[in-house]
């Protein structure tokens, strides 16, 4: 059940990501929630993945250089284009949405459609050649 604000459901429920975007600007990488972790194992989380595969955090955004309402098209995430990042922002009686990114994040209601940039974990000591294209895709391979 959720119950926040001592049960008031009228009121906003603010998730960890505005506080950490919107007011202190203090990216975390990790999870304060192991509940909330998604790991394919569980020594390191909750266990709850086949594939470490996921959209991008917007702390994830924000470490490398997204700041929420400043525009930057210097930041290698830009692409013009508004695609959804994995990090929920507020949930209400009525409505819940997500941030977005183009140059900057911000909130945009969930029924716009919107493009998703997977984000895939690698484990260190990899390297990849290609350019991520459907012509010339990435392949990783073991050092």
């Amino acid at each position: 059940g959720w119950n926040p604000n001592g049960g008031d459901t009228t009121k906003y429920l603010y998730f960890g990501a505005y506080e950490r975007i919107y007011t202190t600007y203090s990216p975390i990488v990790t999870c304060p929630s192991l509940n909330d972790s998604f790991t394919v194992s569980s020594s390191n989380g909750n266990g709850n993945l086949t594939y470490p595969i996921g959209l991008l955090t917007a702390d994830e955004a924000m470490l490398a250089g997204g700041k929420y309402g400043i525009p930057s098209s210097s930041i290698y995430l830009f692409t013009n284009k508004i695609y959804w990042l994995g990090s929920p922002y507020y949930f209400t009686n009525t409505s819940g949405d997500l941030l977005t990114m183009v140059s900057y994040m911000y909130v945009i209601f969930n029924s716009y459609p919107n493009a998703v940039r997977p984000s895939i974990s690698l484990k260190s000591g990899l390297t990849w050649t290609g350019e991520g294209t459907s012509s010339v895709p990435y392949q990783v391979s073991m050092s």
